[in-house]
């Protein structure tokens, strides 16, 4: 998509600016369309002869890891999903004088072992003296087989790393989230895009409803919530009122049927919501507003959900991952059981799996299992 993004913006200034080619906005439009269905096809028939290379043993590098038994499986573990199947793991060598029964061997017989087996890669799992990796980086170099580290941090900080040179210095910069630029220009074109089209399709279905809110009870027609956004960032997420105007002096006589444990307050049969609210809640549209806090940039169509000012005091440090990306109108949550689950850590797990593993059609995916969710009116209380 950026490739042929940046290609149809080069000649389309080529048609304002000299030398001025006459190409017709359809033919551009036709060549985009067409050359990244041509390109993404491309790519995936590519990857898909690949992958059966790999599974016919064609093309795997041969890999030695340095490190314990217990140290190497657990690398294993960490390298091996469903986009990194290309290494043969000939063995491992431990990095004392006795090897386990398992283990090519010692450390020291490393130059042996990247003859004898035409080793590409050697990978470190163990933490070793500074003298040692040298010696094993000489060796390597010498073969010229690759050389990869991995930090000890990785196997117990659950987040992406990025590497850095400052000065003479490598550094590691973990990040909790994969969502930056341009993955997030992505989103928010995204957002901007799909809910100013939802906005002109609902606005007289919006309206209907406002009109209903005022026939059935007095109060406003929109209902603002203090909600925790992105880095912590306070804002009104607006809902259309569902309920009676006393509903929050009535919360106390009610606290005994909240659902969740703690923070969210949520019963069933809710004697404080409305006829016209009961409508709203089964099909969501109570939601709709949201759509304004999306054009804004407070809210994304996807994403976590927003959390509550007061639950901010019990949050412990892993909860705060959550905050590191914008908050959804839907999400994970919405789509996994709603208000039928209502362990927070479970929902956290839903959040965190999300933010890690993000992409547009995660994001889009979503949107349309939510409309499923919608429609069955699953966990809509």
């Amino acid at each position: 998509l950026s490739a042929i993004g940046l290609g149809i913006l080069i000649l389309a200034c080529l048609t304002v600016f000299p030398p001025q080619i006459p190409l017709h906005t359809a033919f551009l439009v036709a060549l985009a369309s067409g050359g990244f269905i041509a390109l993404a096809t491309g790519r995936t028939l590519m990857d898909a002869l690949v992958r059966q290379a790999y599974v016919h043993g064609i093309g795997l590098r041969k890999t030695v890891m340095v490190g314990s038994l217990d140290e190497v499986g657990r690398s294993i573990r960490l390298l091996r999903d469903g986009r990194n199947i290309d290494q043969y793991f000939v063995g491992h060598l431990t990095p004392d004088d006795n090897p386990d029964p398992t283990a090519l061997g010692a450390l020291l017989d490393l130059p042996r072992v990247l003859d004898e087996h035409d080793v590409q890669e050697v990978i470190i799992t163990a933490r070793i003296p500074a003298d040692q990796q040298r010696w094993i980086s000489e060796c390597c170099f010498e073969r010229g087989a690759a050389l990869f580290v991995i930090p000890s941090v990785i196997g117990t900080t659950d987040c992406r790393a990025e590497p850095l040179r400052v000065g003479a210095c490598t550094l590691l910069r973990l990040h909790p989230a994969r969502l930056e630029f341009p993955a997030l220009l992505a989103k928010r074109i995204f957002d901007v895009v799909v809910s100013a089209i939802a906005l002109v399709i609902f606005v007289p279905v919006m309206a209907l409803i406002g009109l209903a809110i005022k026939l059935e009870s007095p109060g406003p027609v929109l209902y603002r919530a203090r909600r925790v956004g992105l880095g912590g960032k306070i804002f009104d997420m607006w809902k259309f009122r569902s309920m009676y105007e006393d509903a929050e002096e009535r919360e106390g006589e009610l606290a005994h049927l909240n659902i969740y444990p703690g923070g969210t307050f949520k019963i069933q049969n809710d004697p404080r919501v409305t006829r016209v609210g009961r409508v709203l809640r089964r099909t969501s549209m109570d939601e709709l507003p949201q759509l304004l806090n999306v054009l804004i940039g407070e809210m994304s169509l996807v994403g976590p959900r927003p959390a509550l000012h007061g639950d901010l005091d019990r949050y412990q440090p892993h909860h705060f991952e959550r905050l590191t990306v914008i908050p959804g109108i839907t999400g994970p949550w919405q789509v996994g059981g709603r208000n039928l689950v209502t362990d927070f850590e479970t929902i956290l797990g839903m959040e965190k799996s999300y933010i890690r593993s993000w992409s547009l059609l995660l994001d889009a995916k979503i949107l349309v299992r939510t409309l499923g969710v919608v429609i069955r009116g699953e966990g809509a209380y």
